[in-house]
């Protein structure tokens, strides 16, 4: 299994957060920027037990996973879950953000085959190329702070929050943070640094969060109530350059993230899917053509998959993980006890 730094770890979960980020379509208030920050500080609070459990060298995923089969059927479902969610934000986006192809499924097809393609050379060749991601993400908001400075109004931001409010928001943050079921998964192939990106990775995201919404709100205003997509429409309203073509940037980016989002998800499907099947042929194709065909569902039904997500996430990043730690620690005591009376006895 290829192993990856921990400065690329920290580089594939924000770009799927960012992507995540600038797919939203609620509103940025106080109430939204206040919950996020609680949500991002529950998040690091809920990362501990994973921390802890990739503190033993002698940890192992693939041996120890709760409920075993079942469990990394979980799993699998989740990715492919969330690939499809992905996939959904590309059409909802190209409806509503001029994009030069003829059609959202087009789109997306060639999106999938790109996909398939870069999770096919592995998760070492996806880890280096985030680092260029990462650069394109910083370099699209250092554009849009260049345009927004000028046209910001700080009136635009009534800090006027409330709790039940903040909760909601919160609620809401939290399961549009899939990235912390991948970073569960990831984690296994860092080797070292897991601390350090994981702090780096909290940090990084509640800058990002805040920074983004910061910018909606004092450049949009009132217009913000009417926006499908508030980061796409900042970023128009924030042009610094006089050719107004600083879209196109936003563009790359978010081609770029979902590209980013989607084979990540292919990817551990894939790792996943060869534990479970080592003999299955064409697990990449398999799996992109499940995220498409469940994607197409969702838009047709128009589903509000939050709540499933939530409920995968909470599961999945937060409660298994903390089962593992103490069933782990339960089992670790009585190796101790069991040796303490041994030695005892002799």
């Amino acid at each position: 299994m290829n192993k990856i730094k921990s400065s690329q770890l920290f580089a594939l979960l924000i770009s799927i957060r960012t992507f995540s980020v600038i797919c939203m379509t609620d509103l940025s208030d106080a109430n939204a920027m206040a919950g996020a920050a609680v949500s991002i500080g529950l998040q690091l609070l809920a990362a501990v037990p994973i921390l802890l459990l990739y503190k033993d060298n002698s940890f192992s995923l693939k041996k120890e996973l709760l409920f075993g089969k079942f469990g990394k059927i979980l799993y699998i479902v989740f990715f492919i879950l969330w690939g499809a969610i992905s996939f959904s934000n590309l059409w909802e986006v190209t409806k509503s953000v001029y994009f030069p192809i003829d059609s959202s499924f087009s789109g997306a097809l060639i999106l999938a085959a790109i996909c398939v393609y870069t999770a096919s050379l592995g998760i070492k060749a996806l880890s280096r190329a985030s680092g260029i991601v990462l650069g394109m993400i910083i370099l699209s908001l250092i554009i849009m702070l260049i345009g927004a400075y000028p046209k910001a109004e700080l009136s635009n931001f009534v800090p006027d929050a409330d709790f039940s409010r903040v909760i909601k928001a919160a609620v809401r943050d939290f399961c549009h943070s899939g990235e912390l079921v991948m970073m569960f998964i990831l984690l296994e192939l860092v080797p070292k640094g897991r601390k350090k990106a994981l702090t780096s990775f909290f940090i990084g995201k509640l800058v990002l969060t805040e920074l983004i919404a910061a910018i909606e709100i004092t450049v949009l205003g009132k217009i913000i109530g009417i926006s499908d997509f508030p980061f796409f429409s900042a970023g128009a309203f924030s042009q610094p350059m006089s050719i107004q073509r600083a879209d196109a940037v936003y563009m790359i980016l978010f081609t770029l993230l979902c590209v980013v989002t989607v084979t990540v998800q292919i990817i551990l499907c894939t790792i996943i899917i060869s534990e479970l099947l080592p003999d299955l042929k064409y697990k990449s194709l398999i799996t992109a053509v499940l995220m498409l065909g469940i994607s197409a569902a969702l838009n047709s039904l128009k589903i509000n998959t939050a709540p499933i997500t939530g409920g995968f996430i909470l599961l999945l990043a937060v409660i298994i993980p903390v089962i593992m730690y103490i069933r782990r620690k339960n089992h670790e005591n009585k190796k101790d006890i069991i040796s303490y009376t041994a030695s005892d006895n002799a």
